[in-house]
């Protein structure tokens, strides 16, 4: 084949990639402005993480472990042809050069990443699991799902900052920070990455091995302090099935699958209220909905196992919180009819007893009965303050 031959075809390839790419990223787009979930769960580094962590298997692992399957045998696959956020990386590389910026060697901050959080999720805490490339692209869809102007804000940092970065040193993103990216090339070639002769030292000065182990090591250590003494300022309301606090705040990584799935917009991100480490996590709030009984949607998305699935009728035993009267504020207190919260519990768990300390009729919740799904909260008509509100256990 002569040179001219072997160009155009190197030509038509890299045009046929650019359309599978821009495809795919236009399927991604599709896909996350209609409220799918399944972007994030593509991810082999948060199916593994989160495997970790939880130690329990997700009908949507099944999706990042396809994606393994074929990682193992292209290596890079997943960025070279579908990733989203890579694309865009690229384009913003691109640019970069053409302004007259140059590429930057430096140490593989990525693998230093995927081997932090992988010992971290050995204890509950994948430190990291935040910085997948996925779960950062999702978050540039919290404009389109989100009530808080801030939040909305907040969720596209992530994305805007890789762009930057990108245009400033171009293909530092793919090339030296991503994690997924780094699990790729460690998912490639097991065989020669961890054989002695083939592995390089790197700008870190560490051979992988050496590099895994350290890593790791400093990922399980810090996960081990977190455990001990990582709590939030506060304890907020969180969604059904969430699993054991603190681990919560790791495992979680803020990509919006609750938020965007939830039919009563009672899900948000949580702007820091309850603690730094609380920061983008979903928090409930029923002053315009409650947590439906016959929904278990959230529970169902969650890509990284901070939301246990439940079924509809488990659901009615997994408490999120309850209720606390303020008989200062509640209605019945100052000799007015009401019974709104009563009507409104669709759990039967709510019913008005004579308190002969307040002399009038108060509610009474019953806690075997209630969840803490917030309809009472909703449904109390006492402004501004509610005179019913759900608060955590504990």
């Amino acid at each position: 084949m002569s040179e001219q031959e072997t160009t155009i075809e190197d030509r038509n390839f890299r045009r046929y990639q650019w359309f599978v790419r821009t495809t795919a990223l236009a399927i991604a787009i599709g896909l996350l402005w209609g409220g799918s979930v399944a972007v994030p769960a593509l991810s082999p580094f948060i199916a593994l993480a989160a495997w970790l962590a939880t130690r329990t298997f997700r009908v949507l692992t099944v999706l990042g472990l396809v994606v393994t399957v074929i990682v193992l045998v292209h290596p890079r696959w997943f960025c070279r042809w579908l990733c989203p956020l890579g694309l865009c990386a690229e384009g913003a590389s691109r640019l970069g050069r053409r302004w007259g910026r140059r590429p930057r060697k430096s140490t593989p901050l990525g693998q230093w990443i995927l081997w932090l959080t992988l010992g971290g999720a050995l204890f509950g805490w994948p430190l990291l699991l935040w910085l997948d490339p996925l779960v950062i692209f999702a978050g540039l869809f919290g404009l389109t799902t989100l009530r808080s102007v801030p939040a909305a804000c907040l969720t596209t940092l992530p994305a805007l900052a890789v762009l930057l970065l990108s245009l400033a040193w171009p293909h530092i993103w793919c090339g030296q920070l991503c994690p997924l990216g780094a699990l790729q090339d460690l998912l490639s070639h097991p065989g020669r990455r961890w054989h002695k002769r083939a592995v390089s030292t790197s700008d870190s000065g560490l051979p992988l091995a050496r590099r895994a182990i350290l890593g790791a090591a400093v990922g399980a250590a810090s996960a081990s302090a977190l455990r001990l003494t990582g709590t939030a300022a506060t304890r907020p309301l969180r969604p059904p099935g969430a699993i054991a606090k603190p681990e919560f705040l790791t495992v979680c990584v803020r990509c919006g699958n609750c938020i965007r799935v939830c039919p009563t917009r009672i899900i948000e991100p949580d702007l820091g209220r309850h603690g730094l480490t609380s920061l983008m996590s979903p928090v409930l709030h029923f002053q315009n909905g409650y947590c439906r009984e016959d929904c278990t949607r959230c529970t169902r998305v969650c890509p990284s196992g901070a939301l246990t699935p439940l079924t509809r009728k488990f659901k009615r035993r997994v408490r999120i919180g309850l209720p606390q009267v303020d008989m200062n504020v509640c209605l019945l207190g100052e000799d007015r009819e009401c019974s709104e919260c009563r009507r409104w519990c669709p759990y039967d768990a709510i019913r008005y007893v004579f308190s002969e300390t307040e002399y009038c009729l108060i509610p009474q919740i019953d806690p075997a009965k209630c969840n803490g799904c917030g309809a009472c909260e909703m449904a109390c008509p006492v402004k501004p303050k509610k005179a019913i509100v759900v608060v955590p256990l504990g």
